[in-house]
């Protein structure tokens, strides 16, 4: 048995012993019996482009609407803020906003100062959402630009360390996020995950799960708790396409097939 109360302190050895206790209950690697887990759906993911030079995030952007991916989540805030915007605009010149769905995630990278501003411009090219627009542990001022964007907002970053359940209603019912996003090994461990989206039902919030550089190991947990969580059903893209920036990884029975991850029972 898992001490919660100790471990929620420590999200990312929580999840790993989550992890092992789930695959020795299991004795496989089909964690949960789910649709997914029985290989007859699949999770729709976004494509990742990481942050880089203008030439290698138009790259990055080309290769993943080439490999068929209809929800393109763009990291930005490393280089020039006109040449994000070209961007977008190069997407946009290609695609409706029906036709391909783009992700921002800022990483805190704009002050508040100006983030209402670029929210604004941003907002040009039919963004679906913009993750941590400023640092996290600004409350009030997320709260501020929740209700002002033109933007919906997601939290990412300040969901960091709002480990007991009645911080996370509380940080839902000041910020009012449209979005969180929920990474096990970050946000409190499998248990922290399904808190997490129990809050946000309750607050009318919205919210998927990504991972964070996990290997295979953890990517297949994790999709696994997201077919547990969300049904077997899943239309809203979720962030597990990570185990694409490893050249190196662990094995496991799980696969990208164009903008969908599988698992391979048989595998």
């Amino acid at each position: 048995m898992i001490d919660y109360d100790l471990m929620r302190p420590y999200p990312s050895m929580l999840f790993g012993l989550e992890t092992a206790l789930a695959h020795f209950n299991a004795g496989s690697t089909r964690l949960f019996d789910t649709a997914f887990s029985r290989g007859e759906t699949g999770i729709p993911i976004n494509g990742l482009v990481w942050m880089g030079s203008y030439d290698e995030m138009l790259a990055g952007m080309e290769e993943k609407i080439d490999q068929g991916f209809r929800c393109v989540k763009l990291k930005i805030g490393a280089i020039d803020f006109e040449h994000e915007l070209s961007l977008l605009r190069r997407i946009r010149e290609r695609f409706s906003s029906r036709e391909m769905t783009i992700r921002l995630d800022a990483n805190g990278a704009f002050t508040f100062d100006e983030a209402l501003y670029k929210l604004e411009l941003l907002s040009q090219y039919a963004v679906h959402s913009i993750e941590q627009p400023i640092a996290a542990r600004q409350w009030g001022n997320m709260a501020e630009l929740c209700r002002e964007s033109p933007l919906p907002i997601a939290l990412d970053e300040d969901l960091i360390g709002v480990n007991l359940p009645e911080m996370k209603a509380q940080l839902l019912n000041i910020v009012k996020p449209a979005y969180i996003v929920l990474k096990p090994s970050l946000h409190g461990g499998m248990r922290g995950v399904e808190e997490w989206v129990g809050a946000a039902k309750a607050h009318d919030t919205g919210s998927w799960i990504t991972s964070a550089l996990e290997s295979n190991v953890g990517l297949n947990a994790i999709a696994q708790l997201t077919a547990g969580i969300y049904g077997d059903r899943i239309s809203v893209p979720q962030g597990l396409g990570t185990g694409l920036l490893f050249e190196n990884n662990i094995d496991r029975p799980i696969e990208i097939r164009k903008d969908e991850l599988w698992y391979c029972p048989n595998s």
